[in-house]
């Protein structure tokens, strides 16, 4: 490539990068400034190739907590469902692949719930059947 062509571009590229680094540099410290301990914890389980990790997720109870679901599959959609006796803890939530949904919950109950993929492909075995499946705990509230 031509010298000059190349000064070109880099200069391009500079005069475009350094806006959008500087607006990062000025971001960046207004975040650090507003984040709180109190933020909403996060837990993130993956969805994926018939697996769901982790297999075993503990909340709080009355405390409020956000599950990100995460489907790594590239072609195959999930659902994720968490069905309570008491209908204080249901969820049934589509992952479309690759897609990231948060859900947040503040179970009100301490107890054990089991979550899953409630898909099923026509005269496959559903995803739960083939592994999607897990334990969400809910324990008491602290005081």
């Amino acid at each position: 490539m031509h010298p000059a062509v190349n000064t070109a571009i880099s200069r391009s590229i500079m005069a475009h990068s350094l806006p959008l680094a500087l607006l990062v540099v000025l971001l960046l410290p207004s975040t650090w400034i507003n984040a709180s301990q109190d933020e909403i914890p996060v837990v993130e389980i993956t969805l994926g190739s018939y697996h769901i990790m982790p297999e075993q997720v503990e909340l709080i109870a009355e405390q409020p907590m956000i599950l990100r679901l995460v489907n790594t599959d590239t072609i195959i959609p999930h659902n994720f469902t968490i069905e309570s006796a008491d209908d204080a803890l249901n969820v049934n939530i589509d992952v479309l692949a690759g897609e990231t949904v948060d859900v947040k919950l503040t179970p009100s109950v301490a107890g054990r719930h089991t979550f899953y993929c409630g898909n099923k492909m026509l005269f496959m075995k559903s995803h739960r059947k083939k592994g999607m499946e897990g334990i969400l705990i809910v324990l008491p509230p602290k005081r």
